[in-house]
């Protein structure tokens, strides 16, 4: 958006009291590893200190059970956002075996053997089988290595009083038009969002084992790319070739459902193939679609609505509409020992305003192939100020692109309640260093942080420690109060899944 017409935007927000009014819900949700102490991934179970991943609504795994994944409630304040993911990862440390550290990186240690990752299991039970059965058919479409790959994600909305100064008429449907339009503003400078959140340049050889690449050896250990803002988020990291087929553009609700479901229900050559049950007649796919759940589906931001009734995903987002965004490709910050600071949750806020109050026109094929131009170059060379990329119709380079961001967020910035904290946390987030090539091998690095991070987690004592047992301990009994069902139903549970969509 040109500054002038963004000014006279900002000041019809103002008169009409949008700044005044604004409050937004915030979450996070973070993915790490449990290795030894030797920083390779542990071969442990989950362990039942941190309660039942099935159960938990604040701690559960994710591909592995040695994947932690974080889960923090809803605030509206960041500070008790931040205190509280802090929080979990006290009550983590403190309840992991003594020969156990926390990764730091979004990018996985050395792997000695895909075998050695255990998928994530969850209890005798339809729905328990269901989460184990979609990761047996991940490992199986993309391999276990892939899968080990972590990161942040970002859940955001306004409350609906923040709505009223945006929408004359109030309703699901215009709430969701406002949501797509957010969405479709933050894929279009998403590859500004992989310059400054990118933290993932370098990985160990282990992890592109017989795979084809672009990257450069830089030591015996490891591979890298010296520009590349995110790895994580490239063509050898959590990505799909089978999704590229998918033509998602934001446009409207039912469209982008629309898509999902034919990705869901029409079966992908590559993955049929693959068969839905394994020779022993168990179920290793749900589904031989592009994608086996709605989950599945890999971009780096995706509309969301909580989960309710029993109802899947696609059901409560055709039935309810949108209620928040999940944003995704967000690497973890090893400068943090949470993985993001505040300064990086409130720069999160202003770039997601800005999506917000700026035109958002609808995506043509023709602007998506650009979208997912800049996102190629930002990824491989973002760190390449002189990188060109499509800008506001022209050719630029990334460094002049970024100026015309940051300018426009720093004047965003100045209109906010809480103006100088969101000022300086643009000055923090883009003078981090990021992308940093360690001196010695990238495990070796990761180890001497995790333990580090360790300590200092061993020995704090916390506000919110009482709370999370709480829960931890109350998942444990709700899961023991479960009846297990037999192989047959739990069999007849998967089968049922994909045919209620």
């Amino acid at each position: 958006m040109k500054h002038d017409a963004l000014i006279e935007r900002l000041q019809e927000l103002k008169n009409v009291g949008f700044f005044k009014d604004l409050v937004i819900e915030r979450g996070i949700e973070k993915e790490f590893f449990r290795t030894d102490t030797n920083g390779f991934i542990s071969k442990k179970s989950h362990p039942v200190s941190l309660g039942s991943a099935l159960k938990n609504k604040l701690i559960t795994t994710d591909f592995s059970e040695a994947q932690v994944e974080l889960v923090t409630p809803i605030f509206e304040n960041v500070d008790d956002l931040y205190d509280f993911l802090y929080s979990l990862h006290v009550f983590v440390a403190q309840n992991i075996d003594e020969d156990e550290m926390l990764w730091p990186y979004s990018m996985p240690p050395k792997i000695k053997d895909e075998s050695d990752i255990n998928l994530g299991y969850y209890h005798q039970s339809g729905i328990g089988l269901l989460k184990h059965v979609y990761r047996r058919g991940l490992k199986i479409r993309y391999g276990a290595t892939m899968q080990c790959v972590s990161g942040m994600h970002y859940n955001f909305s306004l409350k609906q009083s923040s709505f009223k100064s945006l929408i004359d008429d109030f309703n699901q449907k215009n709430i969701d038009e406002l949501y797509l339009g957010l969405i479709r503003n933050f894929k279009r400078i998403y590859w500004f969002v992989l310059t400054e959140f990118g933290q993932t340049n370098v990985v160990d050889k282990s992890f592109i084992k017989n795979r084809d690449h672009n990257l450069n050896q830089l030591n015996q250990e490891d591979m890298f790319l010296k520009d590349a803002t995110s790895l994580r988020m490239s063509e050898i990291g959590y990505q799909s070739k089978a999704q590229k087929n998918l033509d998602i553009k934001y446009n409207s609700l039912d469209g982008f459902l629309k898509e999902i479901k034919k990705a869901i229900t029409v079966p992908y050559e590559e993955f049929e193939e693959k068969g839905l049950k394994d020779s022993n007649g168990e179920y290793h796919q749900i589904s031989n679609g592009i994608i086996q759940i709605e989950n599945e589906y890999y971009d780096s931001i995706r509309p969301k609505r909580s989960a309710s009734n029993n109802l899947r995903p696609y059901e409560l987002l055709k039935n309810y509409g949108i209620e928040y965004l999940e944003i995704r490709g967000v690497d973890i910050s090893p400068n943090d020992i949470t993985g993001m600071s505040k300064h990086h949750i409130r720069f999160l806020d202003l770039i997601l305003i800005y999506c917000l109050i700026t035109p958002s026109p609808l995506i043509s094929s023709e602007e998506k192939k650009l979208i997912d131009s800049n996102e190629y170059i930002s990824i491989y060379n973002g760190r390449n100020d002189s990188a060109e990329i499509n800008f506001d119709g022209r050719k630029v380079s990334i460094k002049q692109a970024k100026e015309s961001i940051l300018d426009n967020l720093n004047t965003i910035a100045n209109y906010l309640e809480d103006s100088d904290s969101h000022i300086d946390s643009i000055k923090f987030v883009t003078e981090l260093t990021k992308g940093v090539i360690p001196k010695i091998s990238f495990h070796e690095d990761g180890m001497i942080k995790a333990k580090k991070n360790l300590k200092i987690l061993k020995s704090s004592t916390d506000k919110n420690f009482d709370v999370i047992k709480k829960e931890a301990d109350l998942s444990i009994r709700q899961l023991k109060e479960m009846p297990k069902d037999s192989n047959a139903q739990m069999n007849k549970f998967v089968e049922q899944y994909n045919l209620d969509i």
